[in-house]
C-alpha cells in the first residue's frame, strides 16, 4: 500500500496542479467538546469508540451519550505523535492534543488522509505541530475529480487488504478447530 501511495504521489508532484498551504485545504476543530470523561473504557463495542490516533486507535468503548463527534467523516490528528487515523463513525477522544480535521469544498478528505500518509510526518519533539508546522506545508492539489480517482484507487485497495486479512483470519481460526479435533 505504501509504495503504491508514494507512486500516485510522486506522479502528483511532478504534474502542473494548484499549489496551496494545508491550511486552505483542511478544517481543524479542537476536541474539547469530544473528550471521554471517564477513563474506565469497557470492551462492549455496542457502545461509542474512545480513540486516540496513535498505534492504539481504539483506546476501548464508552457508555457516555454526550459530546459525541458525529459529524461524518474526519481525520484525527495527534498533536505531539503527528500519528493521522481517517474516521468514518462517531467517536469520542481521549486527549486534548487531538485535532480533528475535515475537508473544505472541493477538497477530498480522503486523498487528504493519504497525502498527510505520503508525507511521512513524524517527530521526536514532545510539543504541538499542527499550526505551526503542518498547517503551512504547501502540497500540489490536483483538481476535485482526480483527487475522487485517487481516493478511490486507494480505497479499493484497503478494501482489498482488509477482505484478504478477514479470510486469513477465518482460516486460521478453522486451522486451530480443525488441529484441536485431529485425536477426538
Amino acid at each position: 500500500m505504501n509504495t503504491l501511495r508514494y507512486q500516485l504521489y510522486e506522479q502528483i508532484l511532478n504534474q502542473e496542479n494548484e499549489i496551496v498551504q494545508i491550511k486552505e485545504v483542511l478544517n481543524y476543530e479542537q476536541p474539547t467538546k469530544y473528550l471521554a470523561s471517564n477513563t474506565d473504557y469497557s470492551s462492549d463495542n455496542s457502545l461509542i469508540p474512545v480513540l486516540t490516533a496513535n498505534k492504539a486507535f481504539v483506546l476501548g468503548y464508552t457508555a457516555e451519550d454526550f459530546g459525541i463527534y458525529d459529524k461524518g467523516e474526519c481525520i484525527i490528528f495527534d498533536d505531539f505523535t503527528m500519528d493521522t487515523k481517517f474516521v468514518n463513525f462517531p467517536f469520542k477522544v481521549k486527549s486534548s492534543a487531538i485535532k480533528i480535521l475535515t475537508a473544505k469544498s472541493n477538497v477530498n478528505l480522503k486523498f487528504m488522509f493519504e497525502y498527510l500518509s505520503f508525507l511521512g510526518l513524524s517527530s521526536a519533539e514532545h510539543k504541538r505541530h499542527y499550526i505551526s508546522e503542518i498547517e503551512p506545508i504547501e502540497i500540489s492539489l490536483p483538481n476535485h475529480h482526480k483527487q475522487n480517482q485517487i481516493a478511490n484507487i486507494l480505497l479499493g485497495i484497503d478494501k482489498k487488504v482488509k477482505m484478504e486479512f478477514d479470510i486469513y483470519t477465518l482460516l486460521t481460526k478453522q486451522k486451530l478447530y480443525l488441529l484441536q479435533n485431529l485425536f477426538i
